[in-house]
């Protein structure tokens, strides 16, 4: 199960299993957008106005919004990590 950014669900998301079924699931209904003023994340609902299933349809990712909801306790190493999990997973659905 990959989101539309690119995490794999069950082993990339610490709230997988707990008080998250999954963004593709919950059509974007993260707890989480609340932070951003949201009741959806801000990936979530660009890739589906655009009429995309994931990020790597765009070809602008890592883009502005992938910055803005950046985990704000994350080091820039970790995110710099979660960045490239993440564009690496895209890359390999989009090479199937």
């Amino acid at each position: 199960m990959i989101s539309k950014c690119g995490v794999i669900c069950a082993s990339d998301c610490r709230a997988f299993g707990t008080e998250c079924a999954g963004c593709n699931e919950l059509e974007g209904r993260v707890s989480w957008a609340e932070f951003y003023g949201s009741s959806h994340c801000p990936i979530y609902a660009c890739v589906v106005k655009k009429g995309f299933e994931t990020c790597a349809e765009c070809g602008l990712a890592p883009c502005e919004i992938w910055y803005s909801t950046r985990n704000p306790d994350a080091s820039d190493e970790a995110f710099a990590a979660d960045l490239a999990s993440r564009l690496r997973n895209l890359s390999a659905i989009t090479s199937r």
